[in-house]
């Protein structure tokens, strides 16, 4: 039986690319829009860090954001979102959880030519979890796999409270887009 098992470990092992993401090598955006309307929140960060394992055209894996890195790039609303509503230094990362997501092919048959591809994860900010639905748009170059992914979610799923300064709230859905640039091995 134990033959068995790791025959087959080596098998998948054998057949199952990884793509590897680093931080460096990409940028992640949120942009939350306040009530009333006409107040629009843009921030960004780092791009996300983990790795993805393809088994033929079924992807698991996790991949992470240090919110840390997200700025506004006004510093008295940087620490009110930081230390306040997102509380870093409890919570200091952000996870996307991607378990048999289906690619219409093969990672190896990916080209140039960028393709759409719907997900379905969990995404984890705050210490909850809830599920999120959102598009990837990838392509092939070489051993890299590029593109960009995009998704909402609803604050009131992750936070007790809408964030908000001097009466204007933050409206409860928070578009997320990131770039990535991944390795494929």
């Amino acid at each position: 039986m134990k033959a068995f098992l790791l025959t087959v470990l080596i098998s998948v092992s054998v057949f199952a690319d990884t793509i590897t993401f680093k931080p460096a090598d990409g940028k992640t955006e949120f942009l939350a829009v306040g009530k009333p309307a006409m107040i629009k929140i843009n921030g960004e960060g780092q791009g996300v860090e983990g790795t993805l394992t393809v088994l033929k055209t079924a992807v698991s894996g996790t991949l992470t954001m240090d919110l840390n890195t997200l700025t506004t790039k006004i510093d008295l609303r940087d620490d009110h979102m930081k230390n306040k509503y997102l509380e870093v230094s409890k919570y200091p990362k952000a996870t996307l959880e991607f378990s048999n997501l289906e690619l219409p092919v093969e990672v190896t048959k990916l080209t140039d030519t960028e393709i759409a591809l719907p997900f379905k994860g969990k995404f984890t900010f705050h210490g909850k979890t809830s599920e999120v639905i959102g598009t990837a748009k990838v392509s092939k170059k070489t051993n890299d796999l590029l593109g960009s992914a995009e998704f909402t979610f609803k604050i009131t799923d992750h936070l007790d409270t809408l964030p908000g300064w001097l009466g204007v709230k933050v409206a409860e859905t928070v578009t997320v887009k990131t770039q990535i640039k991944g390795l494929i091995k």
